[in-house]
């Protein structure tokens, strides 16, 4: 293997670490227009704007607290952040959005509820994707060097055609060393597919970012503009190695203000984070455990069916069904589950809408089974069709020739082009994950005949392609001939960057308003506590008996199952005010770490000798569910 193919190949992996380009949005706010619609917001009688810190470029992080209630922090709550992924610039316009349609449209909800909605946790990193021609920067403003070389950012993006996007580039004749891994598609030559052997097809072309060597190390803009990734900061499953996850846990004042501000409200009930996770539509692991075998990867098993529950809630009110998937390890998400103890849902705000998904109408007719393979069947991965079996394989391939593990951050952002280069180099095939067989369409022979063939299924980018074209949308870059000064002659063109992420602004207000429902299901299915009794028992001789129910007949449990193992939300206090020496039986201070849903119960029960009962209470305090004292009396 020659010094050049072990650059690319490290180049290839390099890129998993890096975002995606985004293009300038137009029609989202930037933090000065943020700031002005968030005071517009505050001037209801509901609704009050506060910071609960600064960036590292010293922006405020505002919060806007909503509620009916002259003391909403006495009140359950809900946290809603956004913006905490500063390339989902959308994630900020739907919590903005959310505000404003809970006040106009819900605004009853708010007097047993408080929401907190942090909508840009990020402002720095939003701040630079805001700038034209800016990578799709999803980290903060710490700069961070990427290829460890000893220098900061000496590889940016270069706009070689002037078109103010960084987009891709096709070379038009690869080297010995590089060879050819694509070609247009024939039914839509602005797509790039991989070449179907049964069709006769060869690749023709290899991809690349667009862009220069300018640091001349083999390697195309592989050291952009770096940065902290906030949503590998939180303390859970923390990925110490990845160059973006910060030089220790809370090292940015952005994730050390949230931290800060959720330990100081103990009356969030659960969170709402919208970014690039999602484990809503794609449920979170409920069977791993990390490396101590103790704390679960995704959640603890015994909280699956709450999950479950949420994430058809989800989908009912946003009839959205796929997301992408992305590692959690460090995020925000994670750690208020894991190590905070609350119920914690993520959402990927937008994706491919659900009627550009389909390859045609469904029919009612049922689906033929598929007949038997001889195949052996290969495991979905998370990249496209692109099986588990030959991530595995590259992997090991990878750690062979360079020493280093591949870590599962490095995945979060590689896309199909990027395994298909890389295996392309190393001489690995690339095996798929094979579709359900696609019905049969009749097409003529040219004799009258007509011959049944399998209808070709429509892959990802040929859809959104499909959706952009029939809305108008300009997302696509057509592909221009250009002389690069090292690969020769390329094309560049493509999609625009980050238009599968932050669609365009005349959408929002319909997309907010879907994710506003899930919010109002949410606040419906809180947990609703109430107190039973007390129920008093005359024994005589100054004994008294005396029951209490605690009970919830909310839809949701008042804490999750696996902080009532690691005791990390505060419990429910109830304490009888009698001397200790004169309890019978019963505990003078219980602790109740949790109450299941649906009619759930805490029961507590004492019988104790009192002088004079009238003066005998009991008191019940919880920061979430508010605390009240009841006299006892025959």
């Amino acid at each position: 293997m020659s010094i050049r193919t072990i650059h690319r190949c490290s180049a290839a992996l390099s890129l998993l670490s890096v975002s995606s380009v985004l293009a300038q949005p137009q029609g989202y706010m930037d933090n000065t227009a943020l700031s002005e619609r968030l005071k517009s917001i505050a001037t209801s009688e509901h609704a009050s704007l506060s910071t609960i810190g600064e960036s590292l470029g010293g922006q405020g992080i505002h919060l806007l607290t909503i509620s009916g209630s002259d003391k909403p922090h006495e009140q359950p709550a809900l946290l809603i952040v956004g913006g905490l992924d500063a390339q989902y610039l959308v994630s900020t316009e739907v919590a903005t959005r959310i505000a404003e349609d809970m006040l106009s449209e819900h605004a009853d909800m708010l007097d047993a509820m408080t929401i907190y909605i942090v909508p840009r946790a990020n402002p720095d990193g939003a701040a630079r994707n805001m700038r034209p021609l800016t990578m799709g920067h999803i980290g903060n403003a710490r700069l961070v060097d990427e290829d460890r070389d000893r220098l900061l950012d000496e590889d940016q993006p270069d706009d070689l055609n002037g078109d103010g996007v960084i987009t891709m580039m096709r070379r038009l004749e690869p080297s010995l060393d590089d060879a050819p891994t694509h070609l247009a598609d024939p039914d839509d030559p602005r797509l790039n597919i991989k070449p179907d052997a049964k069709e006769g097809q060869v690749a023709s072309f290899t991809l690349y970012p667009e862009g220069l060597d300018n640091d001349s190390d083999g390697r195309i803009n592989e050291d952009p503009f770096g940065s902290v990734d906030l949503n590998m900061n939180f303390m859970h499953m923390w990925p110490e190695h990845d160059p973006h996850a910060g030089r220790y846990p809370l090292s940015e004042p952005e994730t050390m203000a949230l931290v800060k501000f959720m330990l100081e409200h103990d009356n969030i009930i659960a969170a709402v984070t919208l970014g690039k996770h999602d484990n809503l539509i794609n449920q979170p692991d409920a069977k791993s455990k990390d490396i101590t075998g103790r704390a679960p990867k995704g959640i603890d098993g015994d909280d699956a069916e709450l999950y479950k529950q949420a994430g058809e809630w989800f989908k009912e009110a946003t009839s959205m069904s796929s997301a992408e998937k992305a590692d959690a390890a460090g995020s925000f998400q994670s750690w208020v589950y894991a190590q905070r103890g609350l119920p914690s849902f993520a959402i990927n705000p937008w994706s491919l809408p659900e009627e550009a998904k389909s390859d045609e109408k469904k029919s009612d007719k049922p689906a033929e089974k598929p007949e038997a393979s001889d195949e052996p069947t290969l495991t979905p991965s998370p990249i496209g069709d692109i099986s588990q079996e030959t991530l595995d394989e590259l992997a090991e391939a990878y750690t062979n020739m360079t020493g280093e593990q591949v870590d599962e951050s490095m995945m979060t952002q590689v896309t199909p082009q990027m395994i298909e280069q890389f295996a392309a180099q190393l001489g690995i095939e690339v095996r798929r994950v094979k579709p359900d067989a696609e019905p049969e369409a009749e097409v003529p022979d040219g004799k009258g005949n007509a011959n049944k063939k399998p209808k070709k299924k429509l892959s990802e980018d040929a859809k959104w392609l499909a959706f952009f074209d029939e809305h108008g949308i300009e997302a696509f870059v057509d592909w221009e001939a250009f002389d690069h000064p090292t690969l020769g002659k390329v094309e560049i063109g493509g999609f625009k960057p980050g238009i599968k992420i932050n669609p365009p602004a005349d959408l929002l207000d319909e997309l907010a308003q879907k994710h506003t429902a899930f919010v109002t299901r949410l606040l419906e299915a809180a947990p609703k506590v109430e107190v039973h009794g007390p129920e008093v028992k005359d024994l005589g001789g100054g004994l008294y008996e005396v029951r209490v129910t605690i009970v919830n007949n909310g839809e949701l449990p008042t804490t999750t199952r696996y902080s009532r193992s690691t005791r990390s939300v505060k419990p429910t206090i109830v304490r009888l005010s009698a001397d200790v020496d004169h309890i019978i039986t019963g505990q003078r201070v219980d602790r109740v770490w949790g109450v299941d849903e649906h009619g759930g119960r805490s029961e507590h029960h004492w019988i104790f000798r009192s002088d004079d009962l009238s003066s005998e209470t009991i008191e019940i305090m919880d920061p979430r569910f508010g605390n009240q004292t009841i006299e006892l009396r025959n």
